[in-house]
């Protein structure tokens, strides 16, 4: 017997720029679509054009951090202009992205 999903839950993604301990922008993003990590230059992209402020070199350990613990931190020798902040960090603000592992799961 299979579990239905009683809603549909797109995944937003909360973009926020800090500067020693204070947040100094943020920017909540809702995906349109379930999330693809093959897209994710794109979102970060959509997000820093919406921030107005200049796109990061986007590595597959940025990837791998924010699918596997929700959030990636994005340093400011990871840009090419510069900037006036110390970090940008994506989290994932709706709950987990990818399933859990089979040996995780209840239904399997």
């Amino acid at each position: 017997m299979e579990k239905e999903l009683k809603a549909r839950v797109f995944p937003r993604i909360w973009a926020k720029t800090t500067r020693g301990d204070k947040i100094t922008r943020d920017y909540m993003y809702t995906l349109s679509e379930p999330f693809d990590e093959s897209r994710m230059f794109e979102y970060i992209c959509e997000i820093t054009r919406a921030m107005d402020i200049p796109t990061p070199i986007v590595l597959q350990s940025h990837v791998y951090n924010f699918v596997h613990f929700n959030i990636a931190k994005f340093l400011r020798r990871e840009y090419v202009e510069d900037v006036d902040f110390d970090f940008f960090i994506i989290e994932n603000a709706s709950g987990t992205i990818k399933p859990l592992p089979r040996y995780f799961r209840e239904d399997m």
